[in-house]
């Protein structure tokens, strides 16, 4: 929660424990006065097929989709972001920044070989930063190559000329489907 914080300071995000809440219900309620949505279950409520499952947290409250990227960028946190670039020997040469894990724990994981003579930088789970203490990093890499995953929405909202290559999240999904809508702001290289 302390990276979602920062980066969004007039926001306060809490951890799901600590509101005990009922993740798995699907209908909106009231708790203490506080009502709850479960966007979670958006698609399914919508009944609408799993490609359009970000759409329809949107769409189930008449909200424009296309408009996510308004209010979606982050403040910076320039003193973890230099701490994380220089932590990972970025400042040494080029490098390619790697991406292979997905899942809300990063608990899942593809192959992705990059060989094209510069060093992989590989994104991973480093306690005291968060996704968005990334952003040097990937600023400054010469290609990124990444898993179908959130970081597509961190790319989307920055200005970037590097190729950006994305990889299918098999076994879980054979194509782009779940997430093309979504690719604008960039040329991407997709990789089935």
């Amino acid at each position: 929660m302390d990276g979602c914080n920062r980066a969004y300071p007039h926001i306060l995000f809490v951890h799901k424990s600590v509101l005990s809440l009922d993740v798995n219900r699907r209908d909106d309620y009231e708790i203490h006065g506080t009502k709850v949505f479960g966007l979670r279950w958006a698609d399914t409520n919508m009944n609408v097929t799993y490609d359009r499952c970000m759409r329809a947290k949107y769409d189930t409250y008449g909200l424009d989709f296309n408009i996510w990227k308004e209010n979606a960028m982050w403040e910076r946190d320039r003193e973890k972001e230099d701490s994380l670039f220089d932590m990972l020997g970025c400042g040494e040469g080029e490098y390619n920044l790697v991406n292979s894990i997905f899942g809300s724990q990063s608990q899942l994981r593809i192959p992705i070989e990059v060989s094209n003579g510069v060093r992989n930088v590989n994104m991973r789970t480093i306690p005291g930063y968060s996704l968005f203490d990334w952003q040097k990093v990937l600023e400054n890499a010469k290609e990124i190559h990444s898993v179908s995953t959130s970081l597509i929405y961190i790319l989307e909202c920055l200005e970037l000329s590097q190729p950006i290559h994305l990889y299918c999240r098999k076994p879980l999904e054979y194509n782009f489907d779940t997430v093309i809508y979504i690719l604008k702001s960039h040329d991407y290289i997709l990789h089935l």
